[in-house]
């Protein structure tokens, strides 16, 4: 007898394969992996420590913002105002460390503090006022920029002088691997969140929170309003905690940090397979997406594009991803197009 597994086996294990939303970001990764490393020539790419260095620099900032950008899209809201958080959290860091002597870490949890006070008002005013999480975080956007003005007063923060241990665990290289803390902070609390979401009933409620505006979860019993109110304040909190990354990392940090990071995420979440109607994503393919921005970005510079090209093959990828996204919703339903109304 044949040890074979029968065909029905065999087709529906490769159509769970086929179905895993983070496979089409994985292929990509290979593909543009495989492109820069044949067109940069004796430079190399994957093979070169030093640009790869550059990529994870590039993917741990976009990717870290992602992670609470996914989960608050999964449960059917937005978040425009992260790039603006993102500057925040290093402004009162080192404002207070500046200006008032604070140690590193009192103002590293005081600007922690802060970026999630704005998410927890962006979402109270969503939740519990009903304004659309769009004109809330938009709002938000700008208020937050004019603060970050008001607070450094067009100057830039640094933490050159400071050496000590905290800054090590946050932005300095890793030992023997071309990558620094960030991309390993980004990869750790990923691979958290991504249980989370998997794993316990708050991930299960994040999902329902999402499908047909959370009524159905709301019906049965779920707590939509509370689970997309502590998604609004991790968006915040993760997009803080990026901007300190960045900020131990080069050691510098200004009003202009983070600029249209806000937009990158939300390519980074839709590349990585997270629906924009909610229900639908997962933090693994949103990180692999920050890698292909990382990773395009750098490429085209060592294959000698310029650098105009970029912010256009990203408008690209995004429509391109949101449409892949939609039909293969539609081919999950039967058949049916995609719509806004479902």
């Amino acid at each position: 007898m044949s040890d074979a597994p029968p065909p029905g086996r065999v087709l529906r294990a490769a159509r769970r394969v086929l179905g895993q939303q983070e496979l089409a970001p994985l292929i990509a990764i290979v593909i543009l992996f495989l492109v820069f490393e044949f067109r940069s020539g004796e430079v190399g790419f994957f093979s070169n420590p030093d640009l790869m260095s550059s990529v994870a620099a590039l993917t741990s900032s976009v990717g870290m913002v992602s992670l609470g950008v996914t989960a608050l899209m999964i449960s059917g809201e937005f978040d425009l105002s992260v790039s603006a958080t993102f500057a925040l959290g290093p402004a009162v860091m080192g404002w207070l460390m500046r200006e008032w002597g604070w140690h590193i870490l009192a103002g590293l949890f005081a600007g922690l503090a802060i970026v999630a006070l704005i998410g927890l008002i962006n979402g109270l005013i969503t939740t519990y006022v009903g304004v659309p999480s769009f004109i809330v975080t938009l709002g938000m956007l700008f208020a937050v920029t004019s603060w970050n003005r008001i607070i450094l007063g067009g100057f830039p923060v640094d933490l050159i002088e400071e050496e000590g241990t905290v800054k090590k665990i946050l932005g300095a290289d890793i030992p023997g691997s071309p990558i620094a803390a960030p991309f390993a902070w980004m990869v750790g609390i990923g691979i958290i969140l991504a249980f989370v979401l998997w794993r316990t009933q708050f991930g299960n409620w994040t999902y329902a929170a999402g499908k047909y505006g959370g009524g159905v979860a709301r019906a049965m019993g779920v707590p939509v309003l509370r689970v997309k109110l502590i998604n609004f304040v991790l968006a915040g909190l993760l997009a803080g905690l990026a901007g300190i990354l960045q900020f131990a990392d080069f050691g510098s940090s200004s009003v202009a940090s983070g600029i249209d990071i806000n937009l990158l995420a939300i390519v980074a979440v839709v590349v990585g397979g997270t629906s924009l109607f909610g229900a639908k994503g997962t933090v693994i393919g949103s990180m692999l997406g920050a890698i292909i921005l990382g990773s395009l970005k750098v490429g085209l510079i060592v294959i000698k594009v310029p650098s105009e090209y970029y912010l256009g093959l990203v408008g690209v990828l995004l429509v391109v991803s949101a449409g892949l996204n939609a039909r293969v919703e539609a081919l999950r339903r039967g058949g049916a197009r995609s719509t806004l109304f479902g």
